[in-house]
Parts: C-alpha cells; structure tokens; sequence
C-alpha cells in the first residue's frame, strides 16, 4: 500500500468518526444514554418464542382427506441459559465484488462463528461451527452442509432468507438458543474494512500466497486486506477437517479487535458498515451496532474465548467430505458458555447417513415421485377442472400413502437419531431397530408407488417418474435435496 492510499484512509477514517458523533447526536439523547450504559436494552433478549418444525412438511391435500398429524420430536425452545446473553452469527461469504466464488457456482458462508456476549460476566465466546458439518435445514427436505444452508435459503438472490436459515439452522446445533442477529461480509469487504485500518501487524505461523499470488513469509508482518483473506483461507491439506484454518480466523478476528481498541476506532464500526458500498450485510440497526461497538471498548483481549465444535471428518464414500460432530464436545461447549444441558443431536452420525443412504434416500424419492402427482391435480383444481368420483378415490389413496409414509420417515428419523447416540444401545440392538424400521418403509414404499401411479392413469399425468437413487450423488437430486447447492 503507497503513502497516498494510507493518508486516504486514515482521512476517511477521521470522517467516519466525525460522522459517528454526528449520527450518535441524531439518535438523540435518551437512547445514546442506554447504549453507553445498558446496551443490552437494544436488543431482544426474550426467550418466549417457539421456533417452527424443523423438519419439512407434506403437502396439504387438494381435497379433502382426514389424516392425523405426523408425530415427531418437538422442537426445543430457543433459550440462551440466561437473558443477560446476546448471539449474533458472524458469516463470511465465499464471494468477491463481481460475484464470482472459489468453489462451484454458488457463494456458500464459508465462515460461520457465533458471538456469545454475557452482559453479566462481561465476557464474550467466539464458537466457530464447522463448515462441513453434516446437517438436515429447518423446514427443508435434504442434508447438505452447514456452509450451504445460506444458498437453501435464497443465497445471493436472497441474501437475508440465506442468513435468517443460517441462524435457524446454528440454533439447532447449539441446543436451541436463540440468534436473531447475524452480520456477513464478503471477500471485498474483508480487504476494504482491513485496508481502511490501516493493515494489521500479525505474526504469521507459516509462508502462504494470496488470492492476487504475492508470497507472505513466516514471522511478524504487516498485512493489507489481500494478505489478511488469504490468511483466512489457508488451508493444509492434512488437517481434513480445517480446524488449524478456523483456530486462525478466530485468532485474526481477536487481533483486528485489539487493533480496533488499542486505536480508538471501535466507535467508527457502525460508520464503516455504513459507509460500505456492499460486501456486508446485518439485520441490525445503527443503534444496535453502535451499542455493539461501545461495548466491545470496555472488553479486554483477556475477555475474548475462542471455542469450537470440532468432529471427525467422513471418507468420500458418499461423495462428500462431511464434518460429523463430537457429541460430547457439543454438549461441554454447550454448558460451557450457556449453562444448560442440551440433547444430542443425532443426525450428525456417520450412521445415521449410511442409514439414508441404504433406505431413506430410497424413501425420499418415492416421497417426491407421490408429490409430483399430487401438485398435478392440485395444478387442475387451481384450474377449474371437475373430477370424477374414480378420480377422487384414486388421489384420497395416493395421498394417504404419501402421508404415511412420510410421517413413518420422521418417526424412523428421530428414533435411529436417539439411537445413535444412546451409548446404553448395543450394536446388535441398533441393527435390529433399523431392519424393523427398513422393513417398514419398504413396505409403504412400495403403497405409494402402487398409488401414484394409478393415480396417474385416472388423471392424465405423464411425467417420468424415477423411483431409486441410480446416481450415488444423491446430493444432485432434488428428489432428496429440494435445493442444490453446487460446491463445483
């Protein structure tokens, strides 16, 4: 960086503090007296709502039909242990200024770190969540990726549905607190928020080369924005599951904070963000983010913890390098820094994805061949087309084996998922639950597909329907995963 580009930002740095003071006398008096005493006050720290199902939901039927509702485990209420805490989901998106990506055709939230404030303790927790984290998404048919529930959500062309079912989905894998805050930033605006600073003085573990191919050696350097994201993406390749990767981003994360502080520039956080073009992205209010910053001055480095929910990572057998947690790490961090005992969370297994890949995969798409059926009358209906009583009785049948068997599958789901993390349950036991359960679903299998395709002779429908998983890149279909979301 030249001496002209430093004086550049360092002016601009002097403006945006001298527009923070002006913005902080239009919030007007009373609420600059609870951000600099009781910051807490501006955010919503409730724990009365009650997240909605998490897992997805049959289609409605197009004519009436009695069926009883689908049993499944409730979902837990969102609770932070204590209302003196605040979450908010630090993403970072795997996208530059133009919209192109490292990986694939998608930008996926390649960073995910939950920031646990304690107004009590004066403390805050840094939880990195492993981005290959093998995980089902709230209200969403499919297992994919921590990283690609943002795409699940909207993605890029709907970067809020992306982050808020990010927040859902970080809930679930942190015992059901609650995170209705989230701030994003893209590459861009990595290098842009590090270059206005100034760069960082860092020591660097070991040589690295940036995205633009300059070379950073080993030792005590000052990075620029370009070296600092390429600091953040260092990846070795004996380290599957990116753990030293993400120990560094948490390690950068605090030493941009200790600069921010020892300079007197935390204040200048809510101009930054303003000031920004794009590449960064909240939910929060000015006011929020200037209580944020405001609070954050009077925390020490020696405050700052730095957690992660760390696992073992899978073999290619499935096509994809998944992430499965360590349960009893989950379960300490949990405690740890919420102070309550949270339930394990099954769906994280090994076996639980061998368990979708012998029988539930087949389950799913027999699920989604019923669904294309059914959406056809229903498409009619909305038409105005009248049916005939043969063709009323033919999708009553279908639809009810359609409801069954899903219902059948959310129960086979929640009772192989306590299973596998029962350790009271021997091997020969969990074997005999899942011949049981595979037995079942064969069965109902095989009345929906018996169904549906009389259900299409009554009324016409003649799409191809597809009823195995013939391609073990299960991921690719949107019989089973309803988005896809491409990792190149």
């Amino acid at each position: 960086m030249d001496y002209h580009t430093k004086r550049c930002n360092r002016r601009w740095l002097i403006w945006t503090a001298i527009a923070a003071s002006l913005i902080l006398i239009a919030i007007g008096g009373a609420r600059i007296y609870r951000i600099l005493t009781n910051p807490a006050a501006l955010f919503d720290l409730s724990q009365e709502t009650i997240q909605a199902e998490s897992q997805w939901i049959p289609l409605q039927p197009a004519i009436p039909i009695s069926v009883e509702p689908i049993e499944s485990k409730p979902e837990q209420k969102p609770r932070t242990g204590n209302e003196d805490m605040l979450n908010i989901l630090l993403m970072g998106i795997d996208a530059f200024e133009d919209g192109s990506t490292t990986s694939g055709s998608m930008p996926h939230t390649d960073v995910m770190m939950v920031i646990a404030v304690n107004f009590k303790t004066d403390t805050v927790d840094l939880i990195t969540l492993p981005r290959d984290l093998f995980t089902d998404v709230p209200e969403h048919r499919g297992y994919y990726k921590l990283n690609g529930v943002f795409n699940v959500g909207g993605g890029m062309e709907d970067p809020g549905g992306g982050f808020r079912l990010s927040c859902r989905a970080a809930e679930k894998w942190l015992g059901g607190i609650s995170i209705p805050y989230y701030y994003a930033v893209d590459f861009q605006a990595v290098v842009q928020i590090v270059d206005s600073l100034g760069g960082i003085d860092y020591d660097v573990e070991q040589p690295y080369t940036t995205l633009s191919n300059r070379h950073i050696h080993k030792g005590v350097q000052h990075l620029d924005g370009d070296a600092v994201l390429g600091y953040l993406r260092i990846r070795n390749e004996s380290d599957g599951l990116d753990s030293s990767r993400t120990a560094r981003q948490r390690k950068m994360l605090v030493a941009i904070f200790s600069k921010l502080k020892a300079e007197g520039l935390l204040a200048n956080i809510p101009m930054l963000i303003r000031a920004s073009n794009s590449g960064i992205y909240t939910n929060t209010t000015l006011a929020q983010t200037t209580a944020i910053a405001e609070y954050a001055a009077k925390i020490d480095s020696d405050s700052i913890h730095t957690r992660s929910m760390y696992g073992s990572i899978g073999e290619i057998q499935f096509y994809w390098r998944f992430c499965y947690v360590d349960q009893e790490n989950r379960l300490s961090l949990i405690r740890d820094v919420y102070g309550f005992d949270a339930e394990p969370y099954g769906v994280c297994t090994k076996e639980y994805e061998a368990w979708l890949y012998q029988i539930g995969f087949q389950t799913l798409k027999h699920i989604a061949q019923a669904e294309k059926a059914l959406r056809f009358v229903q498409e009619r209906k909305d038409a105005g087309s009248i049916f005939t009583d043969e063709q009323i009785k033919a999708y009553q049948s279908c639809y009810e084996a359609y409801y069954a068997l899903s219902g059948a599958f959310h129960s086979a789901s929640d009772e192989l998922a306590g299973a596998y993390t029962d350790s009271s349950i021997s091997s020969s036991e969990i074997e005999a639950i899942e011949n049981r359960i595979k037995d079942a679903l064969l069965e109902k299998c095989q009345a929906v597909k018996t169904s549906t395709l009389h259900l299409c002779e009554q009324t016409g429908f003649q799409e191809s329907l597809v009823w195995s998983t013939s391609d073990k890149r299960w991921y690719r279909d949107t019989d089973i995963n309803e988005v896809f979301v491409d990792f190149g």
